[in-house]
């Protein structure tokens, strides 16, 4: 309810406490039942309970101290932070520019719109959706800039119990303790919850819309079906890319009440394809509208990906509506009846052999899908040099994404993990069992598409993003359900793998970390922007020369008017001074960048900053360092700089 709450009033620009808190209590009093059938409170059931709930606190606990502290835009979480820090001020994500459209129009090497932001018309647009930057903001409402900073380890403690919550329905209260640990315990969880990512607030929306689902097809509840379309459509609330898991939500159920023979099995799960698919679509047609709203460059800018996802849900969603025309499928459904067992097997042999396809793509593929001399291609060979390798931006390496994934978990745990799908297709026909059909389909769906291509630039532990919202989680699950089936067995062969690869799979991540468990990314930036901010007391900014867009920086935390200015000469700052009506302090990255009254004064700051190194065919492991001074200054009616004094 928050999620649909805070879209809808960032939407409209009416985003502030007293419009949040009273529409999402009044949703959640009118949605109140409408949750997951509750399971039988056995003593097992109360004690996984009870230690998930532990393990999501302690991982909270232990991972606060080391949260991001990304307020320059460099990659995503830059924008996301300093969107977030905006709106835990301000009712509208735009930022106003009215103060500064002269500027920008008459004077030569001035504009504000770079990186992730750009202008439209007499406001400045963020890119992306608005989803997660409002959630932050609401925890910034609490907690002010840490409860920014440190939110998303909150929307990580969420997912994890959401992955649980459904794990448990699968294999167990006990055993889906395994995939909520070793989830807690891995490194690309850690680094996308510590800094504001978008991928644990899909990984929540998503699972908590995979156990509503299950536990409708159980109930024949299709209220429920609603709620499980409206979660899992709410990806597209936070990603672009969230209408994936919707496809196969729709592909899953209209396949199953297609399937289905009796009457009494088939009209609810057709009913329950409506809903769910009615109560996606409304989210996710309400995804694209915010972006259309207040990102519309960068929604020209996927035009391409939108279209195609478009076109597939379309396509699968009239798909789904042919094939429940029961008169005319109905003899195809009594043949797939009869010969179900056949069908179950070929269709895990199928799951078997497109995983032994993906993992074995290293031997016999390299793809090229970055375009060459593209700023990605650069970035790329930039890393290349490092680790010695040859020079070659052009390389994509889409046929790495199952060795990634055996990088961070393991191969025990990729094999364990393509062998429960395998399971869990095969029981969804055997024993014509909808609910595995939708936790297969809803995994399968986006996992195929990045397993296959990546479309991302592939350092790591960046593109590990891809996999985070579905795959990672919904792998970890089916490796749990291969266990459970090797130890229900009850063979003293099968038992010792099941323990072997019990023991694998939890430990395999712990031991990844190397140096990078206690590393702060961009430590140090929050602490210097704050002194910029305190330093120039409110004063519109100038960033002169600036090697980053340190402009947004300035609008988002510290409230005032900030532009980035080419040049530092005498001359362009007075005429800024002159267009801002006086008044006009400076920040430059160098000393000698600024036109000085007298000789180059000390900075204002000197800080150190960490960030996790990048690497390509290896884990990364370590940290970089770099160190960051920064002066600020008050301009004089001449255009020269006279130092600003310290905060005290």
């Amino acid at each position: 309810m928050l999620s649909i709450v805070v879209s809808v009033a960032v939407l409209v620009e009416v985003f502030r406490p007293l419009v949040v808190v009273p529409l999402t209590l009044v949703l959640v009093a009118v949605t109140w039942k409408v949750v997951p059938s509750s399971l039988e409170p056995t003593r097992r059931a109360v004690a996984g309970t009870l230690t998930a709930l532990g393990i999501v606190v302690a991982w909270f606990v232990v991972n606060v101290p080391f949260a991001a502290r990304f307020v320059v835009v460099t990659r995503d979480p830059g924008f996301l932070t300093l969107e977030a820090f905006w709106l835990s001020r301000n009712e509208s994500p735009d930022l106003p520019l009215t103060n500064s459209s002269d500027l920008l129009a008459t004077i030569e090497g001035v504009k504000v719109a770079s990186a992730a932001y750009s202008v439209n018309g007499d406001v400045l647009n963020v890119q992306g959706a608005k989803l997660l930057p409002g959630i932050l903001a609401v925890g910034g409402w609490v907690g002010g800039d840490v409860g920014v900073l440190i939110g998303n380890l909150i929307v990580g403690g969420v997912a994890l119990l959401a992955v649980y919550s459904f794990a448990r329905r699968l294999v167990g209260p006990l055993w889906g303790l395994v995939p909520l640990f070793v989830l807690a315990a891995s490194v690309p969880f850690a680094a996308f919850t510590r800094a504001a990512y978008t991928e644990p607030l899909t990984v929540a929306l998503g699972f908590a819309g995979l156990t509503m689902a299950w536990s409708a097809v159980s109930a024949r509840s299709l209220v429920q079906y609603a709620g499980a379309g409206a979660l899992i459509g709410a990806t597209a609330l936070a990603r672009v890319d969230g209408a994936a898991q919707v496809i196969g939500l729709v592909a899953a159920l209209g396949t199953a009440s297609a399937c289905a023979l009796l009457p009494m099995v088939r009209r609810p799960l057709a009913r329950g394809l409506v809903a769910a698919s009615a109560a996606a679509l409304i989210l996710v047609g309400l995804g694209f509208l915010d972006l259309a709203v207040h990102s519309p460059n960068y929604l020209s800018n996927l035009s391409g990906q939108v279209t195609m996802v478009a076109r597939a849900l379309a396509f699968t969603l009239v798909g789904a509506a042919v094939l429940n025309v029961p008169r005319v499928w109905s003899p195809l459904a009594r043949v797939v009846f009869r010969s179900r067992r056949g069908l179950a097997w070929g269709a895990a042999s199928v799951v078997v052999l497109l995983a032994v396809v993906l993992a074995s793509r290293p031997l016999w593929m390299e793809n090229h899908h970055t375009p060459a001399g593209s700023p990605y291609a650069q970035f790329l060979e930039e890393i290349q040099a490092l680790e010695g390798l040859p020079l070659d931006g052009s390389r994509s390496y889409d046929e790495m994404s199952v060795n990634w994934l055996t990088w961070y978990f393991g191969p025990p745990m990729v094999i364990l993990a393509f062998s429960g799908l395998a399971i869990a297709t095969y029981r969804a026909i055997r024993r014509r069992d909808p609910r595995f059909l939708v936790f297969v389909g809803v995994v399968a769906a986006p996992s195929a598409l990045y397993l296959w291509r990546v479309s991302i630039t592939p350092d790591q532990v960046w593109a590990m993003r891809r996999f985070l919202p579905v795959t990672i989680p919904g792998f970890l699950v089916a490796a749990t359900l291969a266990i459970v089936v090797l130890w229900g067995l009850a063979q003293h062969w099968a038992r010792a793998v099941a323990v072997l690869g019990t023991v694998t799979v939890v430990v395999w991540p712990l031991v990844t970390w190397g140096n990078l468990f206690t590393v702060v990314e961009q430590d140090g930036r929050y602490g210097e922007a704050r002194a910029v901010c305190d330093a120039v007391g409110g004063r519109p900014i100038a960033v002169v020369g600036s090697p980053l867009p340190y402009e947004a920086t300035l609008l988002s935390i510290c409230g005032t008017d900030a532009v980035a200015v080419a040049s530092g000469a005498p001359e362009t700052l007075a005429r800024v001074r002159d267009a801002w009506g006086g008044q006009v302090s400076v920040v430059a990255f160098r000393g000698d960048a600024l036109p000085w009254a007298g000789t180059v004064p000390p900075p204002l700051r000197t800080t150190t900053e960490t960030t996790w190194e990048r690497t390509l065919e290896r884990l990364p492991d370590d940290a970089l360092t770099s160190q960051s001074q920064v002066w600020v200054g008050h301009v004089q009616p001449d255009g020269s700089v006279v130092p600003a004094p310290a905060a005290p």
